[in-house]
């Protein structure tokens, strides 16, 4: 009886994905999505307008604050979607969150036109604050008064980070001219954290370099210039 079942199940679960779906029901599936404005990608200047509210909100209570994340790679002319913005921070603001943030920070929504926007403001209170704090220290400041990681921190707190997606930005990083001093990187990381933290980045980083410059063999979908 229960291999019957087991059966009947996976024959059930074979119908369901193999099912032709109509016109009609692409478009309600497409409809379903725009509804759900939690997660549209947002445009870049949807979220500079959500940073700078967060700013003027900051300005107040004299919290200091940059830009990162997704958004800082839209402004160092990526075109990577995101549908959130990571601001870094020297403390909490005085408001409520939806939530606390695991490593540190708390996470608010902003309605910014039809679009809810999730801003992580990051608060790290792991191994990896002094890193934040040293890149919230050199940030840039730009002419409409948003606060922007430099590339070089951008790249180091990526290195850190380590998911697919932080490699595939420094790689894009790395590869724009007159945008990434490369030296400065081990400079900052040896000033933050030591010798013995920059030589254990070492290898990766002259990995994500090779992948920049096209000097490696290595097949991998993500940097294929092709």
């Amino acid at each position: 009886m229960i291999a019957s079942n087991g059966a009947k199940n996976a024959r059930s679960n074979k119908d369901r994905w193999n099912q032709q779906m109509s016109e009609n029901d692409y478009k309600q599936l497409v409809e379903r999505v725009l509804q759900n404005t939690a997660n549209l990608m947002i445009a870049t200047d949807t979220g500079i307008e959500a940073a700078q509210q967060m700013g003027r909100l900051a300005e107040p209570e004299e919290i200091e604050w940059a830009v990162a994340g997704g958004l800082a790679m839209h402004l160092y002319g990526s075109q990577r979607l995101t549908k959130d913005v990571d601001i870094i921070a020297s403390r909490e603001l005085s408001l409520t969150p939806q939530h606390q943030l695991s490593f540190g920070g708390s996470s608010y929504t902003l309605q910014i036109g039809r679009y809810n926007v999730q801003i992580d403001w990051i608060v790290r209170n792991d191994a990896y604050q002094k890193y934040y704090r040293a890149a919230l220290k050199e940030a840039i400041e730009l002419s409409n008064g948003l606060r922007l990681v430099t590339p070089e921190w951008l790249v180091i707190l990526k290195l850190n980070a380590g998911r697919q997606k932080d490699l595939d930005d420094i790689v894009f990083l790395l590869r724009q001219p007159q945008t990434v001093d490369r030296p400065t990187i081990k400079q900052k990381v040896i000033a933050t954290a030591g010798e013995d933290v920059w030589y254990a980045m070492l290898p990766n980083f002259r990995r994500l370099c090779d992948l920049a410059d096209g000097n490696t063999k290595e097949p991998n979908k993500y940097y294929d210039q092709e």
